[in-house]
């Protein structure tokens, strides 16, 4: 019967690490004492170095003495430009510009500081906390006085490149604009001289913004409306005075003769009106005077005729005025259409004359501002805190040297506690695993290191190689422990699936290859096969073919570059046991004795089922695979269940443990060094009587099989 594992309270990494200190406090201790020891003598022998820090502040006000925008734009309020600022002051020109200031200064009071270019790059730092414009210079050094001087200096030099940028940028727009306004002046003058010759060469000259034949054609027109209205005034009066015949006319009332004549009218009226009340009829001057009244009145209409007739002359007058005035009206229009052509280009001339002139101007006004801004550059930051000469030094730090010296002798320690724990659990599992089953630990498998998991057949072969080392002592023991009268068959079980059966199955087969003894791996966990993958395989044909009675043995069998014969599974199904319980697997097996020195079997895990038990029930041996951190209970119960149930388990392997040789487990199992390595191994394995060991087959005396 088979166990689960258990959970255990040494399982916890927790637990046993702690545990693991606590045996090991001595070393512990020690490694500490020794990182205190190296922290002292480093803080003893470590240089004084200070730290001076000058603070600036970015100020966005800015002193606006002349009218108009200033040339270079202030700061915007971002934080990438907060950032660029930052990477200005720590840059290289930077650094070159305090190196010649700091060497000014020296040169004044007749000292050296031997600040360098690299040195301030190295040890300047410039830094912003994030929430403002507030920029913190600092400097390191062994010098109190040089580290103030250096920072003070990077304030200064830093406003003084924000003013010369500033100056140098308005001299250079200034020098721009003024040649530029010179090209702009000369191209304004062309385009009003061309618009000017044109007018004057088609007789368009303006005059108040508009061209004298327009004035003409207006000026007509106004003399067409007043003659038009004088000739209807005129018509109006002939015709109120054919009405009332002239007697209402303004002409008639105000003419001087008619007044006299109507004067005189009137007096003899009324000499007339007198005779007749008076009663003499007979008067003599009665027809006298009706004659002259009579007279009169000839000649007052005589009068208002020749009034009539003026007003007729003054209409016909008028009338020949307006038909003059349409025909010049008539010419001014046909000549205003002909001259309508040179009109446009000429507005088009005035139009690009006024666009030069109004870019003429702006470029002159902004000249103008330009130049007032001269001299006047004021820099966007200013230092709030100038760097004093610091009293405490900042390194060597006696408690940062303590930590980093616990720190380090802990590290030390507890790599050393757990190293030397490892080594000894190593040792004691092999030991715990051999009393516990009865069994002997044939061998131990290193884990792989960097180079041999980049090419493990090569590491397999070498005997430089741990692993190869470890493998081939594991051959050397199987050839002893196993039967040479037929071909020895080798099952290959772990208690769990990733427990490394597989890996080592694949490499004891490549170690056996190498030395010549003709090999053949088979995989029979058809749960999760894992073989192919090991060799690095694309199988077309697997173990189920076979066992089905599809293909036989050499149709099925794959060779791997390391000369390694393999017969590869897949995942079924139908239950294992329909497949593994089959004769024709135990006739494969028969069949592939008579073709190969060894045979291994690749089984599932214990855990999984009877599958192993079936497989190994069929095999001369089992090899049982244990990796470092097993339980050896767990590991005792599983090894007991196989045998109950018949199987013949050969030894255990130690898989992902520390290289060990093979005469320092048996020095653990109780065997004495002394005797020679067959006859110890067969000892440890339980064996009543020795054999010799397996002898490799020559070439021609076998038959390979393989695709």
């Amino acid at each position: 019967m088979i166990w689960p594992g258990q959970t255990r309270a040494e399982d916890n990494l927790a637990y046993a690490l702690i545990s693991v200190l606590w045996k090991r406090r001595a070393l512990l201790m020690a490694g500490i004492a020794a990182g205190l020891s190296v922290a002292l003598l480093g803080y003893l022998s470590a240089p004084s170095r200070y730290r001076a820090e000058t603070v600036l502040a970015l100020d966005l006000r800015k002193l606006q003495a002349a009218p108009g925008d200033a040339v270079v734009s202030a700061l915007p309020q971002e934080s990438p430009v907060l950032r660029t600022e930052l990477d200005i002051i720590g840059s290289r020109m930077m650094a070159e510009r305090v190196v010649e200031q700091v060497k000014a200064t020296d040169a004044t009071k007749g000292r050296t500081s031997g600040i360098t270019v690299d040195d301030l790059l190295t040890n300047v730092r410039a830094v912003n906390d994030g929430r403002s414009y507030t920029i913190y210079v600092s400097y390191t050094g062994s010098d109190p006085e040089v580290a103030a001087l250096v920072t003070n200096t990077y304030g200064s030099a830093y406003i003084d490149y924000q003013i010369g940028l500033q100056t140098s940028a308005t001299r250079r727009v200034s020098d721009w604009l003024g040649g530029r306004l010179a090209t702009l002046r000369q191209t304004l003058e062309d385009s009003e001289r061309t618009a000017t010759a044109f007018r004057e060469k088609s007789g368009i000259v303006k005059s108040n913004g508009t061209t004298l034949l327009a004035q003409q054609i207006a000026g007509i027109n106004n003399e067409m409306a007043a003659s038009r209205a004088r000739e209807a005034g005129l018509k109006a009066r002939l015709s109120t005075a054919q009405d009332a015949s002239g007697a209402t006319l303004s002409e008639v009332l105000n003419s001087a003769t008619i007044q006299a004549l109507r004067a005189e009218e009137a007096r003899l009226n009324r000499a007339l009106t007198q005779i007749s009340e008076s009663g003499a009829t007979k008067n003599p001057q009665l027809p006298q005077i009706r004659s002259q009244i009579s007279t009169l009145r000839s000649q007052i209409d005589t009068e208002v005729q020749q009034i009539v007739a003026s007003l007729r002359n003054e209409i016909d007058v008028a009338e020949r005025q307006q038909v003059g005035l349409q025909a010049s009206l008539q010419q001014m229009q046909t000549d205003m259409s002909k001259a309508t052509q040179a009109i446009v280009q000429a507005d088009q001339l005035d139009r690009e004359a006024s666009a030069n002139r109004a870019i003429y101007e702006s470029y002159l006004t902004r000249y103008k501002q330009t130049i007032e801004q001269d001299g006047i550059a004021t820099a966007e930051a200013r230092i709030i805190s100038p760097a004093m000469p610091p009293q405490k030094r900042v390194s060597p730090n006696l408690m940062a040297w303590i930590l980093a010296g616990m720190l380090l002798g802990g590290t030390v320690g507890v790599g050393l506690a757990l190293l030397l724990e490892l080594r000894r659990r190593s040792k004691a599992l092999a030991q715990r695993l051999s009393e516990k089953t009865g069994l002997a630990v044939f061998g131990q498998l290193p884990a792989l290191n960097a180079l041999e998991s980049r090419d493990i057949a090569q590491a397999v072969r070498s005997s430089a190689s741990p692993m190869g080392r470890a493998l081939a002592d594991l051959q050397a023991v199987l050839r002893l422990a196993l039967p040479v009268q037929h071909t020895p068959v080798l099952a290959v079980a772990s208690l769990r699936d990733h427990d490394g059966k597989t890996f080592v199955a694949a490499n004891l087969a490549r170690s056996l290859t190498a030395a010549g003894v003709s090999t053949v791996v088979i995989d029979a966990n058809l749960r999760s096969p894992g073989v192919a993958e090991a060799f690095g395989l694309r199988p077309k044909h697997y173990i189920d073919e076979i066992v089905s009675g599809k293909s036989d043995p050499r149709a099925v069998t794959q060779r791997d570059v390391s000369g390694v014969d393999v017969i590869c599974a897949r995942a079924s199904a139908a239950p294992t046991e329909f497949l593994l319980g089959d004769a024709r697997f135990e006739g494969m097996i028969d069949d592939l004795r008579q073709h190969y020195q060894v045979i291994l079997i690749d089984t599932p895990s214990v855990t999984d089922g009877m599958d192993a038990v079936r497989i190994a029930t069929l095999c001369d041996g089992l090899m049982f695979v244990v990796t470092a951190g097993a339980d050896p209970d767990e590991v005792s119960k599983a090894v007991h269940g196989l045998q109950s149930s018949g199987c013949t388990v050969t030894g255990l392997v130690l898989n992902g443990t520390s290289s060990h040789s093979l005469g320092r487990s048996r020095k653990q199992a109780g065997i004495p060094a002394q005797m020679p390595d067959w006859l110890t191994t067969a000892v440890a394995a339980g064996k009543s009587s020795v054999t010799k060991p397996i002898v490799p087959v020559p070439p021609t005396a076998r038959t390979d099989v393989g695709s």
